[in-house]
């Protein structure tokens, strides 16, 4: 099942890079709408080289994922830029790498089969976004090097860091970005202003969509060869004799066996039709190297046996070394397998009604809920309860000082304010930025869509070769074509805050719209 595809996935950090960034830890409250008085230690690290007083403070948010990998990446640019640190430094800031409750070492509870259903309870959409309020206005950086956390007593009149005083500016990817654009929406006195790359803020059980973004981008061949073989399969274990079926599944499982943990887990990760499916669709299309391709692909020339051979000889064939990564964490897997289960839904299933769908119609909406079933038997809502996310607007949100990016053929833009699927209220991205505290008028959002990208290819860049990263082609690493996304959504969340900063502070005399205006017209 493929869900773990939100960010990709970056190998464990080099310890000596590590070193420079100890980690911190926070007293947390477990239950921030309760009487429980129970807390753990939540993880998070600062780098305050570019500091001085009176500069904001930017949060980039790690999500579902252990933040620790990202650390040399996005607090420490090693071996290239993260946005965080550039606007760090462009406004004196103060840079934080926040870590989610139940991931990492930010552990309420040991996270594993034996996890109850009690303790799952308080993973949650709201309980995670109460974290960051509540750091937020404890926050002080007088306190912020104790190791050992503990309860940090500042007040808003004494801490030049509370959100009242100082900026706070979220930075996320995916879920991190969806939990920005809520935070804004729900708490715009704590966080004030947001990029929210590759976000989708709208939550639905059913994300058939997903092989959308992936069908979009294929060639004419691999495309019809692609969904040949999809659908010869289905057919053929659905109504195939005995003998039929027995013989394709040890031609699938066969192909399958050559195939490593770690490929699998980066071969399903979808970044691009340069990085993630070129490869593949040139063995296919040349029978690996053997044939020239044909313009209208395997199966119409040579009949679709000879288009499953190849489609499998390129499962064997093809090795995606790009971003080698632990694919089977434990606790990130059950952790984020508990929140899609309880409250975002996301089931990737096959389309049965789409004629053109990449993806086996077996992978259904019942499977994954019994999956969910299974892992939880104790503690699930009957169906994810999707309402909770899209309380806060779902596709038709608009917060005020938010910029959205997504990439043209990001299979998560389908659940996202750039969604072009039908059911979506089709809204269009405007990169002019909006006025401070000013939400852009419906159905504009202020966003911008990088053409040819995928998911969250805009935070940072890699500039120069590294261990973890080899295979330069990968979208949002070394290559030309993958800096250009960071450079623009860089650029203009630097023109939207040059905009937005200035009005930081203003009396609560008025609306807001007032407020901005005695700022820009005196």
């Amino acid at each position: 099942m493929r869900f773990k595809e939100h960010l990709p996935q970056i190998a464990r950090a080099d310890s000596a890079a590590i070193a420079s960034n100890a980690p911190r830890f926070f007293e947390m409250p477990l239950d921030h709408f309760g009487n429980s008085s129970a807390t753990f230690k939540n993880r998070y690290w600062v780098n305050d080289t570019y500091y001085k007083a009176g500069g904001p403070v930017f949060l980039f948010d790690s999500g579902e994922q252990n933040a620790e990998p990202l650390l040399p990446y996005y607090l420490q640019e090693y071996h290239g830029l993260s946005a965080t640190m550039r606007l760090t430094k462009r406004h004196n800031g103060l840079a934080i790498l926040w870590e989610h409750r139940y991931y990492g070492d930010s552990l309420p509870f040991p996270v594993n089969e034996n996890t109850t259903a009690e303790q799952w309870q308080f993973l949650t959409t709201e309980q995670a976004l109460e974290d960051v309020v509540y750091f937020a206005n404890k926050f002080s950086l007088s306190r912020a090097f104790n190791a050992q956390g503990g309860a940090i007593n500042s007040t808003e009149s004494s801490n030049p860091l509370h959100p009242s005083r100082t900026p706070w500016i979220w930075l996320g990817g995916s879920y991190p970005g969806v939990r920005g654009a809520l935070l804004r929406v729900r708490n715009p006195e704590t966080i004030f202003a947001v990029w929210a790359s590759s976000a989708p803020v709208h939550a639905q059980v059913d994300m058939a969509a997903y092989y959308k973004a992936a069908e979009r981008s294929l060639t004419r061949n691999c495309s019809a060869d692609w969904v040949a073989v999809t659908r010869f399969v289905d057919d053929t274990l659905q109504n195939g004799t005995a003998e039929g079926v027995a013989d394709l599944k040890y031609r699938l499982l066969s192909a399958r066996s050559e195939v490593t943990r770690e490929r699998a887990a980066n071969a399903s990760d979808y970044y691009g039709f340069d990085a993630s499916v070129l490869p593949f669709c040139n063995v296919l299309e040349t029978r690996n190297s053997t044939i020239t391709p044909f313009e209208t692909g395997l199966a119409s020339n040579l009949g679709v046996e000879d288009a499953l051979d190849a489609f499998l000889t390129a499962i064997q064939e093809v090795n995606y070394d790009a971003i080698p990564g632990d694919p089977d964490d434990p606790v990130q897997d059950r952790s984020w397998m508990w929140q899609y289960c309880s409250e975002y839904g996301f089931y990737q299933r096959g389309d049965p009604n789409n004629p053109l769908s990449i993806e086996t119609s077996f992978l259904s909406l019942e499977l994954f809920q019994q999956e969910c079933n299974a892992a939880f038997p104790q503690g699930l809502p009957s169906s994810p309860a999707v309402d909770k996310v899209n309380k806060y607007g779902g596709w038709n949100m608009a917060p005020s000082n938010v910029l959205f990016t997504n990439g043209e053929f990001d299979p998560w833009r389908t659940m996202g304010l750039a969604s072009i699927e039908s059911n979506s209220p089709m809204r269009s991205p405007s990169v002019a930025v909006p006025r401070c505290n000013v939400a852009p008028e419906f159905p504009s959002f202020f966003g911008l869509t990088h053409a040819n990208m995928v998911h969250v290819s805009d935070l940072r860049v890699l500039l120069t070769p590294d261990a973890n990263h080899t295979d330069f082609r990968t979208v949002g690493f070394y290559s030309p074509v993958s800096q250009e996304p960071f450079f623009s959504g860089l650029g203009l969340f630097e023109m939207a805050l040059d905009e937005w900063l200035p009005c930081f502070g203003l009396d609560s005399s008025g609306s807001e719209a007032d407020q901005v205006e005695r700022v820009l017209h005196g």
